[in-house]
């Protein structure tokens, strides 16, 4: 019994090549849109959209070539002869091939897709193979076999420009690209036993050498372009950046000139994370785009060429098409043929536009001085003068009660249960991200400075573990809160577990504005890291500790409720939780893990809840804790999310290092440079 009938099957066999087609070339639009926008837009429907576009180009691609040269196989094996359709069908090829090149914008989803570069070089050979194959089969003589060989060149160039950027961005060949740090001493130490070998008397001394560099522009520069010293900051940065990526270790150069630029006066919390959001994008670009080739004359002189043959082969082909009276094409396919050789220069000249106002345009323009090129873009866009977005400007927040009260039930829950993804569903649920405030940037500026300042002048100045070993203890010393210290025992995410639920507690029975809300907010993000981003913060049981842990808030509430204590909402449950008596309930729980976070945190809030400035200290601790957090993660880890429109904990952590709190800084040689002195 035939599933499908034969009519069925027979339409599908005619539309199928068509359909993957079309479906091929809307991937690529989708790429070329969406493709760039994920650094700077952080919502679920972008990362899908992008990612099942990602993976259908390549596989759609894949599978249409694969037809192709089966259904010009089989013409052959049934009659000998290829008409003219079929001709104008196997045309599509070197196009598909142009597809497997990909878009500027991305070239790899992930960080995991650069290490593929072998497996994509492999695809590059089989498919070259397929459309050379195609090409023999279908040569005719005609024009249109001429063409076929003009778009293969063009495909293929592109497939392997590709691969090329792949590799470059290698977490080997990233590194590898790194050059070491530069040192004169050696130069200047075999320069002295030179002299000595001659007789000179020779003496040492240590001289400190920073060389700042110098971002000031001109007056025009500065009014055409409002963030021109912040750009040109970020590019003298960008190599010490790029080895805290790749987690390598810093020169002292690059930490006495970076620490001198962030310690000026003139440095405001609005400019620094203005360098630093610049700096992200750069990396973003080097990670997963085509920038590494594209910002080069032969990138460029690619695109050109390419766009122009692209663009002569369609003139021909239509100008062929129109004069030909022989109409042995069909109209559907001719159309295609059309469609996908006038969207393709489109794309390219899209993305063209973006090269003209993309950061290192706007740079290598500045450096030039070539203000008659920047007043003419500027003339014919706002896009520099608007402040230019970079990366979301969004922090994730979760809230451990609101989830523990299941307070957005999820629908059809049991059959999510059974397929085993119910929880996923119901964090993602709750994750609700929010626009970070200029408040909160400037108190995470402030904090750091004058905890730089503090370790300058206690000298403490890269003792790390001082500074942020205690995590969160600093603080609590700082503001006299002794007592606490008991809270900072604990294994870290139990820390974060702790202080959240204690801080929820604390944000129900008083508001004290800004503060209030610095600290609420920096408390929320950091649960958030915890349960969407474990591998971000310290190694440890942190996602099955959340598990347990939202388990037993929601049975203690439970057992409360049914004691005839009224829990409506978030603010009843706050009450209940106050009223939680944990000297007697720490005592006969003993050693008993179970309900640990709760009691815990409300005794913690009733010791913070009749102290003066307590929510000054609160967020003071929480910018502590998200410090060490920030300095525990790796640098990769740091780069895979910039393709979800980044992470304040990446943004923090650059900052840290700019003020020298690294431990990339960790220099084996002596600073002292020998200076020969002839007497």
């Amino acid at each position: 019994m035939e599933v499908f009938p034969l009519s069925w099957r027979k339409v599908w066999n005619e539309c199928q090549l068509r359909g993957m087609i079309l479906l091929s070339l809307t991937a690529q639009i989708v790429l070329v849109i969406l493709g760039n926008r994920r650094k700077y837009i952080a919502t679920t429907w972008i990362r899908i959209t992008v990612w099942s576009a990602y993976l259908l180009a390549d596989y759609i691609a894949a599978m249409a070539g694969g037809i192709l040269s089966n259904d010009i196989g089989d013409v052959y094996m049934d009659s000998g002869v290829l008409n003219a359709n079929y001709e104008l069908t196997a045309f599509w090829a070197p196009l598909l091939l142009l597809h497997l090149g990909g878009t500027d914008a991305i070239t790899a989803y992930s960080l995991e897709d650069n290490e593929l570069w072998k497996r994509h070089s492999f695809a590059l050979f089989t498919q070259a193979m397929t459309t050379l194959y195609i090409l023999l089969l279908s040569w005719t003589g005609s024009r249109l076999s001429l063409l076929f060989i003009v778009m293969f060149y063009v495909g293929i160039v592109k497939y392997c420009e590709r691969v090329w950027v792949l590799y470059l961005a290698s977490d080997k060949k990233f590194r590898d690209s790194i050059p070491d740090i530069s040192t004169s001493a050696s130069k200047i130490m075999e320069e002295c036993r030179l002299k000595q070998l001659e007789g000179y008397h020779l003496t040492t001394h240590q001289v400190l050498e920073i060389e700042v560099p110098n971002h000031s522009v001109d007056t025009l520069l500065d009014e055409l372009v409002p963030n021109a010293k912040e750009l040109l900051m970020a590019y003298s940065l960008l190599e010490m950046v790029k080895r805290l990526i790749a987690d390598l270790i810093l020169s002292f150069q690059d930490r006495d000139a970076s620490r001198a630029a962030f310690e000026r006066d003139t440095m405001s919390w609005e400019k620094a994370f203005g360098v630093i959001e610049i700096e992200l994008g750069l990396i973003y670009d080097l990670l997963y785009t085509k920038a590494k080739v594209v910002y080069s004359f032969w990138g460029i002189a690619r695109r050109i060429i390419g766009i122009s043959l692209t663009i002569i082969v369609l003139v021909v082909l239509t100008f062929y098409e129109m004069i030909s009276e022989k109409r042995h094409y069909s109209k559907i396919d001719i159309a295609i043929t059309l469609v996908l050789l006038a969207v393709a220069p489109l794309l390219e000249l899209y993305a063209f536009v973006e090269l003209l106002l993309s950061d290192q345009t706007i740079h290598w323009l500045i450096v030039h001085k070539k203000t008659n090129i920047l007043r003419a873009i500027n003339c014919s866009s706002r896009f520099i003068c608007a402040k230019k977005q970079r990366w979301s400007n969004c922090i994730g927040q979760f809230s451990l009660l609101s989830f523990a009260l299941r307070e957005k039930p999820l629908h059809f829950h049991g059959i999510l249960m059974k397929l085993g993804i119910d929880e996923i569903l119901e964090i993602h649920q709750y994750e609700t991200p929010a626009p970070i405030s200029n408040d909160l940037k400037e108190f995470i500026f402030n904090e750091f400075k004058t905890l730089r300042h503090w370790a300058k002048a206690f000298g403490h100045d890269l003792d790390l573990k001082a500074l942020f070993g205690c995590r969160g203890g600093r603080t609590l010393k700082k503001h006299a809160f002794f007592e606490l210290e008991w809270s900072v025992q604990f294994e870290f995410d139990q820390i974060i577990l702790v202080w959240h639920l204690a801080t929820e507690i604390l944000d129900h029975k008083d508001f004290e504005s800004m503060l209030h809300e610095r600290a609420k907010c920096l408390s929320q993000y950091m649960l958030y890291l915890l349960v969407k981003h474990p591998n971000m913060l310290p190694i440890g049981m942190a996602h099955i500790r959340f598990k347990e842990i939202y388990a037993e808030v929601g049975r203690f509430i439970e057992e409360q409720m049914s004691k005839s204590v009224q829990i409506h909402g978030k603010r009843e449950a706050i009450e209940m939780l106050q009223k939680v008596n944990t000297k007697v309930m720490l005592t006969t729980q003993g050693g008993d893990k179970s309900n640990f976070v709760i009691f815990h945190a409300c005794k913690l809030a009733s010791q913070i809840n009749n102290r003066n400035y307590k929510w000054d200290m609160i967020a003071s601790f929480w910018v502590e804790v998200l410090g060490h957090a920030a300095i525990q993660c790796r640098g990769r880890h740091h780069a895979q999310q910039l393709r979800g429109g980044g992470e304040l904990l990446t943004h923090v952590w650059l900052l840290m290092a700019h003020f020298g709190l690294t431990d990339h800084f960790q220099i084996p040689r002596s600073r002292a440079i020998a200076e020969a002195v002839q007497r």
